[in-house]
C-alpha cells in the first residue's frame, strides 16, 4: 500500500529538546515576563509546525498568527500583522491607510498599547511566520514591541528561512539590533540526523523502514523533514531505495529559490549543478565559454543572496542543499547534459595534463566522461581513478568505479584488462567495505566464467565464498551440498589451502545439520590448513573446530580454537572468519545470561573496529551484544547497541539479528506494534527465516504472538521451531514453556467464554508426550546454564499445571521464580512472579506469600520496564486489595511530632505506613511477628494513635507537610 497522510507525530521526531525550549519560553511569558523568540532554519525543516505545536500547549492564550508573503510586484504595509488580526473578534488598532502619510510610525505606538490591553486580559502569543519577507513597516513595529515593557504576558515568535537571508538582506540589520535587546532568544533548527530521519520515514510508511532506504533518503535530503516526506510519498513499506524520478511536488519544493532567480542566473546555476562540485567563478566562466568573469561572479552572488548557493570559505560556490544538484541536472535534456559534461571533462583534463591535479579531479574526469556517453573514455578513466584510489585509500569510491568498469567492459574491444581481472578487483574492493551484494555479484560472475574441470581449486574457493555471501544476504542457510561439491573439486590437491577451506566449511555446514561426519571433517581441515601454511584457511578451520568443540560440550577447548581463529582472521583481514570465530568464542564460554557474554563481544567489536573491519561485521557482533544485554535485563544498554546496528545499513544478518532482539524487547515492554514491525522486517530480510537456525525466529515469533493476544499463533510458531531438522534453532530451550503458555492461555480463554477445552488439553497431552522436558541445545555445560535449563523446565511444568487448574501450580510457579532468579532469567522471573502471585492469591490459598510475591514482581517489572507484567500485577493487587506502595522512609527525618524513636521502630513505621502486614514486616526485617507486634504497640503509645491505620495516616500527613 502507498504512504498515508503524514502522521502528526512524525513532524516532531527528534525535536524534543527544541520543543521543550519553546514551551519553556512561552510559559515564562505567560507568567508575566515578556519574551521574544527567533526560530531560524532552512525551508521545510519544520519551524512553523514546531512553533504551532508548542503554542498548542497554552490553550488559554490569545494566539495570533500572521504570515509574510514573497510579493514581488507590490508591497502591503504591515501585511503579517493585518493577517494575524483579521477575524480575531476583538477591537483592534486601525492600520494606516497609506504608506506615504507617515501613519505607520503612529501605528506602532497604537499597536503596542493595544497589545498591553490584551495582555491584561490574557497571556498573548504573537507569531510571525517567514519574517524574511516582511516589509519595513512590519519590522519597525515589531522592533517597537520588542523594546516595550518587561512585565507583560507577551511572547513574540518569528520564524525565518535562514538560506534566504544573505549578507545584504534588509533583515540582517534588524536581527543585529534585536540581538542587543534583553529577553530575545534565538533557536537554530537544524535538519534531522540519520536516526531521526529513519524514525520519521518509519512513521510515514507505517512500518520499520529498510536501512538502505533510510541511507538513500538521508543522503539526498540531508534530513530535511519536508523533503523526507515528499521523497517517500507513494513508496511501499518494504522499499529499499527512493524512486529514480522525483515527484513533481518535491521538484517544486527543492527549486523554490532557483525559480526566483533571473533567467541567466538560473542557467548558470544549472551548469554548476552538472559540474557536480564547488567551483570558482573563473573556472565556471571557462566552462560556459565567456571571458566576463566578473559578470559570472555577480550572478553567482545573486544566487547566494537568493539562498540557492552558498559561498564557501575558499571563494568557491556550491548549492545550499544537495538535492538542487539532482533536480537541476534533470531539468536539462540528455543531449544538453552531455555537452556540458564534455566541457567539464576537458577543463579538468587540461588541469590533469598540466600536472596540477589530485585524486578528486581524476574521479571527476571519470564521472564526466562516463556521463557524456563516451564509453571508452569513461572506462579508461574509471580504471585510472580506481588505481589511484587503491594507492591512497577510499575503498567505497573504488568499488563504485570498478562496478562501472565491469558494466562498460563488454561493450569494448581491444582492451588490455580482462573481465575476469576486473571482477577479481571488484570482489576485493567489495570485501574491503563489506558490500556483500556487490561481492556476491562478482563471485557469481566469476563462478559462471570458471571451467570447473580445468580450474577446480578456483571454483572450489568461489563456491565457499558464495555460500558465505548468500548466507550474509539472507538468501540461503549454510548449504551442505555446495560444500560437498567444493570438497570434491579441491580434492585434486589434498594438501592445498583450498581443500582445507572447503573441508572446514563442509564441517561448518554439517555441524548445523548434526551430521555424524562433521567433527572428523573439522579435524582434517585443521590438519591440512596447518600443513599448508595458509593463514586464511587456518582461520576457517579453527572456527569450525571451535563450533564443533562447543557443541561437544568442551567449552575451554572451543574457546582456545576461537581465540586462535580470531587472531588468524585479523591478520589476513578476513572479517567473515573473524566474526564467526568471535561468536563461537562467546558460545564456547556459554555466558549468555551473564554480563560477561556481552562484555566479551564489546571488546571484540572494538578490537575489530581498530583493525578496520567494515560496519556490516561490526554490526553483526553488536547485534549479538544487544541480545546479551537484554538477557541480563540491561535494556537501556541493549537499546544503545541496537542504535549502533541500525544507525546505518548493517547488512541483512545484523539487521535481522538486531530486529529479533528489538522485537523481543518491545514485546516484553508492551510496545506491540513496534515488536510486530521489527519481526515483519526480519521476515522480509531473510528468505525462509525459520530455516536459519542461527536466529531465534521461532522463539521471538511465539513471544510476539503471545504479546498480541494470539496464543494459537504462538503455539504454531513454537511447535514449528521445535520441528526443525538438524540441530535445534537458537533459543530452542524457550520453545516448550512458550508452547505450554500458549495452550494455557487458550484454556483460560475457553473457560472465560464458557467453552469446553478438551481439544486444547489433548494438544497439551500430545506436546508433553513428544517433549517431556524443554529442548536442550548442544553445547558446553556451565553452572549458570544448568540453572537456566532447570528454570525453563520449571516454567514448562508450571504452565502445564496452569492449563489444567492443578492445585500444585502455586508451588510450581514459586519454584519457577526461584530457579529463574538463579539462572539470571530476569524477564522470565518477572512473568513467573505474576503467575505465582496469581496462583497464591487465587482462592485465598496464601495471601501473605502472594502479596510478597506480587510486590517483588512489581519491583522487578518496574526495573525492566516490563509494562504488560507490571499492569497485570497492579490489576491483581487491586482485585486482591493489596497495598503496593513502597516504603519511602516517611519517618527518616525526625519531625517534632515523631521524636524519640529507635532505629528499629523507624524501620517498622515505614513499613506500616505502606500497609505491610505483621508477617510481611517480620519477613522483611528478619524478626518474629511477636516482636513486630510489640514494636507497633510502642509506636501507638508514643504517637497517641489508636491503631495501625491512624498511625499510617499520621506518618503520611507529616511526610506531606515537611
Amino acid at each position: 500500500m502507498a504512504v498515508p497522510s503524514e502522521p502528526l507525530d512524525s513532524v516532531f521526531i527528534g525535536r524534543e529538546r527544541e520543543l521543550g525550549s519553546i514551551r519553556s519560553l512561552l510559559h515564562r511569558a505567560a507568567g508575566g515576563e515578556a519574551q521574544a523568540l527567533v526560530v531560524s532554519g532552512d525551508a521545510g525543516v519544520g519551524k512553523t509546525a514546531l512553533v504551532a505545536r508548542a503554542c498548542a500547549t497554552l490553550p488559554d492564550a490569545f494566539t495570533l498568527v500572521g504570515t509574510c508573503l514573497p510579493l514581488t510586484s507590490m508591497s502591503i504595509p504591515l501585511l503579517p500583522i493585518r493577517s494575524a488580526l483579521r477575524g480575531f473578534g476583538r477591537p483592534e488598532p486601525a492600520p494606516p491607510d497609506s504608506v506615504d502619510t507617515g501613519e505607520e510610525r503612529d501605528y506602532a505606538v497604537h499597536f503596542d498599547a493595544w497589545l498591553d490591553e490584551l495582555c491584561e486580559l490574557q497571556h498573548v502569543t504573537f507569531v510571525i511566520d517567514d519574517l524574511q519577507w516582511a516589509d519595513r513597516s512590519t519590522l519597525d513595529t515589531l522592533m517597537y514591541v520588542l523594546a516595550g515593557p518587561v512585565r507583560r504576558r507577551l511572547a513574540l515568535v518569528a520564524t525565518i528561512r535562514r538560506e534566504e537571508v544573505g549578507a545584504g538582506h534588509p533583515l540582517q540589520r534588524w536581527l543585529a539590533d534585536v540581538r542587543r535587546l534583553p529577553r530575545v532568544t534565538e533557536l537554530d533548527l537544524d535538519p534531522l540526523g540519520r536516526p531521526e530521519t529513519g524514525q520519521q520515514i518509519s512513521a510515514l510508511l507505517g512500518a520499520s523502514a529498510h536501512q538502505s532506504l533510510i541511507e538513500d533518503v538521508h543522503r539526498r535530503t540531508r534530513g530535511n523533514p519536508y523533503f523526507n516526506r515528499l521523497i517517500v510519498a507513494g513508496l511501499f513499506p518494504n522499499a529499499r531505495n527512493v524512486s529514480e524520478t522525483f515527484p513533481s511536488d518535491l521538484r517544486s519544493a527543492v527549486l523554490q529559490s532557483w525559480y526566483r532567480l533571473p533567467a541567466p542566473t538560473r542557467e548558470l546555476a544549472t551548469v554548476l549543478a552538472v559540474g557536480g562540485a564547488a567551483m570558482h567563478a573563473d573556472e565556471l566562466a571557462r566552462v560556459v565559454g565567456t571571458t566576463e568573469v566578473d559578470e559570472v561572479r555577480d550572478r553567482l552572488h545573486a544566487a547566494v543572496d537568493a539562498g540557492t548557493l552558498d559561498l564557501q570559505a575558499d571563494g568557491a560556490f556550491w548549492f545550499h542543499h544537495p538535492m538542487n544538484v539532482e533536480v537541476l541536472e534533470a531539468v536539462l535534456a540528455q543531449d544538453e547534459r552531455r555537452v556540458w559534461h564534455v566541457r567539464f571533462a576537458e577543463l579538468l583534463e587540461a588541469r590533469f595534463t598540466s600536472g596540477s591535479t589530485d585524486l578528486e579531479t581524476v574521479v571527476a574526469i571519470a564521472d564526466h566522461r562516463y556521463r557524456a556517453g563516451d564509453a571508452r573514455a569513461g572506462y579508461d578513466w574509471a580504471l585510472v581513478a580506481s588505481e589511484a584510489i587503491g594507492v591512497s585509500g577510499g575503498a567505497a569510491e573504488r568499488l563504485r568505479l570498478l562496478r562501472r568498469a565491469v558494466t562498460l567492459r563488454p561493450e569494448l574491444t581491444d582492451v588490455a584488462v580482462s573481465l575476469d581481472d576486473l571482477l577479481r578487483r571488484l570482489r576485493s574492493a567489495a570485501a574491503e567495505v563489506g558490500a556483500h551484494a556487490d561481492e556476491l555479484d562478482a563471485v557469481e560472475q566469476l563462478l559462471d566464467r570458471t571451467d570447473r574441470a580445468t580450474s577446480p581449486l578456483v571454483a572450489s574457493e568461489l563456491l565457499v565464498r558464495r555460500m558465505h555471501l548468500r548466507f550474509s544476504m539472507g538468501l540461503s542457510f549454510i548449504d551442505q551440498a555446495e560444500m560437498r561439491e567444493a570438497v570434491r573439486l579441491s580434492q585434486v590437491a589434498p594438501s592445498s589451502s583450498e581443500y582445507a577451506l572447503a573441508l572446514a566449511e563442509l564441517a561448518h555446514a554439517e555441524l548445523w545439520h548434526d551430521s555424524p561426519d562433521a567433527h572428523e571433517h573439522a579435524r582434517r581441515a585443521l590438519e591440512v590448513a596447518r600443513a599448508s601454511g595458509d593463514t586464511r584457511a587456518l582461520a576457517y578451520a579453527l572456527g569450525a573446530n571451535a563450533m564443533g568443540a562447543a557443541q561437544a560440550g568442551d567449552g575451554a577447548r572451543a574457546a582456545a580454537f576461537a581465540r586462535e581463529g580470531i587472531d588468524c582472521a585479523m591478520r589476513v583481514r578476513d572479517w567473515w572468519a573473524c566474526t564467526h570465530a568471535v561468536l563461537w568464542e562467546g558460545n564456547a564460554l556459554d555466558m549468555r545470561g551473564a554480563e560477561g557474554f556481552a562484555e566479551l563481544l564489546r571488546r571484540r567489536r572494538e578490537q575489530m573496529e581498530t583493525h578496520g573491519a567494515p560496519h556490516a561485521y561490526l554490526a553483526w557482533v553488536s547485534a549479538s551484544e544487544a541480545a546479551g544485554r537484554m538477557d541480563v535485563g540491561s535494556w537501556r544498554e541493549c537499546e544503545e547497541c541496537l542504535r549502533l546496528v541500525l544507525g546505518s545499513d548493517p547488512g541483512p544478518l545484523a539487521d535481522v539479528s538486531a530486529r529479533l532482539t528489538a522485537a523481543r524487547l518491545a514485546t516484553w515492554q508492551g510496545r506491540q506494534s513496534e515488536a510486530e514491525n521489527h519481526l515483519q522486517r526480519a521476515d522480509e530480510l531473510i528468505v525462509a527465516g525459520s530455516q536459519f537456525l542461527a536466529f531465534e525466529f521461532a522463539t521471538v515469533r511465539a513471544e510476539v504472538r503471545l504479546g498480541a493476544g494470539d496464543p494459537a499463533g504462538a503455539f504454531r510458531a513454537a511447535l514449528a521451531g521445535a520441528s526443525t531438522e538438524g540441530i535445534a534453532p537458537t533459543m530452542c530451550e524457550w520453545l516448550m514453556p512458550l508452547a505450554a503458555r500458549a495452550l494455557a492461555d487458550q484454556v483460560q480463554a475457553a473457560r472465560d467464554e464458557g467453552r469446553a477445552a478438551a481439544e486444547v488439553h489433548d494438544e497439551l497431552d500430545a506436546l508433553v508426550a513428544r517433549f517431556p522436558h524443554v529442548i536442550r541445545d548442544i553445547g558446553p555445560s556451565t553452572e549458570l546454564w544448568e540453572h537456566q535449563i532447570v528454570a525453563l523446565d520449571a516454567m514448562y511444568v508450571a504452565e502445564r499445571f496452569r492449563a489444567r487448574s492443578d492445585p500444585r501450580q502455586a508451588e510450581a510457579w514459586v519454584t519457577a521464580v526461584t530457579e529463574c532468579a538463579r539462572g539470571n532469567l530476569l524477564w522470565e522471573e518477572a512473568y513467573s512472579t505474576w503467575r505465582a502471585a496469581e496462583a497464591l492469591l487465587g482462592g485465598l490459598r496464601d495471601r501473605s506469600r502472594g502479596a510478597a510475591m506480587l510486590r517483588d514482581g512489581l519491583a522487578l517489572a518496574g526495573r525492566l520496564c516490563a509494562r504488560p507484567v507490571e499492569e497485570e500485577l497492579r490489576e491483581l493487587a487491586t482485585r486482591a486489595r493489596i497495598a503496593t506502595a513502597e516504603p519511602v522512609a516517611a519517618s527518616s527525618v525526625e519531625p517534632a511530632a515523631l521524636h524519640g524513636f529507635t532505629a528499629r521502630e523507624r524501620e517498622i513505621l515505614d513499613l506500616v505506613a505502606v500497609g505491610r502486614t505483621y508477617s510481611e514486616i517480620a519477613r522483611a526485617l528478619t524478626i518474629s511477628e511477636k516482636t513486630v507486634s510489640s514494636h507497633v504497640s510502642h509506636l501507638l503509645a508514643k504517637t497517641g494513635t489508636a491503631n495501625r491505620v491512624e498511625l499510617a495516616g499520621l506518618v503520611h500527613r507529616i511526610a506531606r507537610n515537611r
